[in-house]
C-alpha cells in the first residue's frame, strides 16, 4: 500500500494552479540556455574591463648560434658576441590614450551584458505568455469535457426513459434510435475533447520541462486595466523595448570606436631586461647585461584612403537605423495593446450574452425534458436541447478562459514587472 501511494503521489502533485505554472517556467530549458548566455556576456564584460589596466609580460629566450658572430675590419676579424645568448625581461605596457577606443569597447561589453539580461527577462515574459495561453486553453478543454460528460449523463438518463417507453410500445423505434445515435455522438465528442486536452498538456509539459496532468482554475480577481497607464508602462519599461534601447546605445558606442581612429594613440612601455651568455643573465662580455628601459610610443594615422571616414559614416547610419527601428517597434507595441483592449472589451460583451444564452438553454432543457416525459416532445427535440445546453456551458467556460488569457496577456504586454503586480502574489 505504501508503494502504491508513492507511485500515485507524483500524479497528484501535477494538477497545478496558475501561480504554480508560472513558477514552473524557471525549469524551462529555453530559459536556462538564455541565462547561460547572460553569464557569458557578464564574463566578457569583465574581461573587457581589463583592457584599461596595464599589462605585465615575463619572457625568457635563448639562442644558440651556429657560428660566433664576428665583423671584419681591415683584414682583421673581431668577435661581436658569443654563440649562446639568453635574454630575460619583465615588460610593462599601459595605454595612456587610445582615442576613447578602449572606453568605448568596455561600455559596449557592459551594454551587451545588460542587453543579455533583458533578453532573459523578455524570454521569461514570453514563456509566461505561452504558459498563460496554454493554461487557459487547457481549462477551456477541461470545462468543455465536463460539459460533454454532463451531456452524456443527461442523454443516458433520457435513453433509459425512452427505452422504458419503447418497451411499453409508447415510443416509436425511430425516436429511440435517435437518442441512441446522439449518445454515441457525444461519446465521440468526449474522446475528441480528451485528446485535445492531452495535446495541450503535452505542450505545457514541454514548455515547463515537467509532467502535468491537469490545471486548477481559481476565480482570480481581475483588476480593471487602465489603457493609458498600461501603454505608457509598456513603452517605458517593457524588456524587449529596453533591449532595443541598449542596442541603440551599443551602436552609439560603436560610433565612438570608429571615431577613435581620428586620434593618436599614446602608450607607456617599461621593461626590466637582462642579457647574458648563461641563465645568470650577467652579460656576455660584449654588450651590457642590463638593457632595461622606459619609453613612450605615439602613433597617429594621418591618411588611409578615407577608410576611417567611411567607417565612421557607416556607424552613424547604423545608429540612425537602430533609432528608427526602435520608434517603429514602439508604435507596433502601442497598436497591439490598443487592439488587445478592443479584443478584451468584445470578449466581455460576448460573455454577458453567453451567460444569458446558458440561462435560457437550462430553462429550455428542463421544459423539453418534462414535455418528453409526458410525450409532448420528440426524442429529437430532447437530444437537441441536451446538445445545446452542453454547447452553452462550454461557451461560457471558454469565454471566461479567453477573458482571463486576454487580461493576463495585456499585463504581460506591459512588461514583466507590471504583470507581477497583477497576477503574482
Amino acid at each position: 500500500m505504501k508503494r502504491l501511494t508513492l507511485l500515485l503521489f507524483p500524479l497528484l502533485i501535477y494538477a497545478q494552479t496558475y501561480q504554480e505554472i508560472l513558477s514552473g517556467v524557471d525549469n524551462s530549458l529555453q530559459l536556462k540556455s538564455a541565462k547561460q548566455l547572460e553569464e557569458s556576456a557578464k564574463l566578457i564584460s569583465e574581461a573587457k574591463r581589463g583592457k584599461n589596466l596595464p599589462t605585465l609580460d615575463l619572457s625568457l629566450s635563448g639562442v644558440w648560434l651556429n657560428e660566433k658572430p664576428t665583423v671584419n675590419f681591415v683584414n682583421t676579424t673581431f668577435p661581436l658576441g658569443s654563440e649562446r645568448s639568453f635574454t630575460g625581461s619583465l615588460k610593462l605596457s599601459y595605454p595612456i590614450f587610445t582615442g576613447f577606443a578602449i572606453s568605448a569597447e568596455i561600455d559596449q561589453a557592459k551594454l551587451e551584458y545588460e542587453k543579455a539580461s533583458l533578453k532573459v527577462l523578455d524570454l521569461k515574459r514570453n514563456l509566461y505568455l505561452q504558459a498563460t495561453q496554454l493554461f487557459g486553453a487547457i481549462y477551456a478543454a477541461q470545462e468543455t469535457l465536463n460539459a460533454k460528460q454532463d451531456a452524456k449523463k443527461a442523454i443516458e438518463d433520457a435513453y433509459k426513459k425512452a427505452k422504458g417507453l419503447y418497451d411499453n410500445g409508447i415510443l416509436p423505434p425511430a425516436d429511440l434510435y435517435n437518442i441512441e445515435a446522439k449518445r454515441y455522438a457525444i461519446e465521440a465528442e468526449i474522446t475528441d475533447a480528451k485528446s485535445q486536452k492531452d495535446r495541450l498538456l503535452n505542450q505545457l509539459k514541454y514548455l515547463l520541462n515537467q509532467p502535468i496532468t491537469s490545471v486548477e482554475f481559481s476565480n482570480y480577481p481581475l483588476q480593471k486595466l487602465n489603457k493609458k497607464e498600461i501603454i505608457t508602462t509598456a513603452l517605458q519599461n517593457r524588456e524587449d523595448i529596453q533591449a532595443l534601447q541598449r542596442t541603440l546605445k551599443i551602436d552609439k558606442e560603436n560610433e565612438k570606436l570608429a571615431k577613435s581612429r581620428y586620434y593618436p594613440t599614446i602608450a607607456l612601455t617599461a621593461e626590466l631586461k637582462r642579457k647574458g651568455d648563461t641563465l645568470a643573465l650577467n652579460g656576455d662580455g660584449f654588450s651590457n647585461a642590463d638593457q632595461s628601459y622606459i619609453g613612450t610610443v605615439i602613433s597617429w594615422n594621418l591618411f588611409n584612403g578615407f577608410s576611417d571616414k567611411k567607417q565612421y559614416e557607416a556607424s552613424c547610419y547604423r545608429t540612425l537605423s537602430a533609432k528608427t527601428a526602435l520608434n517603429d517597434y514602439k508604435n507596433s507595441v502601442k497598436t497591439e495593446l490598443e487592439n488587445a483592449f478592443l479584443t478584451l472589451s468584445a470578449l466581455q460583451s460576448k460573455l454577458l450574452s453567453a451567460k444569458m444564452e446558458l440561462k435560457a438553454q437550462k430553462e429550455y432543457y428542463k421544459l423539453t425534458k418534462g414535455r418528453f416525459e409526458n410525450q409532448l416532445a420528440s426524442a429529437d427535440e430532447l437530444s437537441r436541447a441536451i446538445a445545446d445546453l452542453s454547447v452553452a456551458h462550454a461557451k461560457v467556460s471558454v469565454l471566461k478562459s479567453q477573458i482571463f488569457i486576454q487580461t493576463a496577456t495585456i499585463g504581460l504586454m506591459a512588461g514583466l514587472e507590471r504583470f507581477k503586480t497583477l497576477f503574482i502574489k
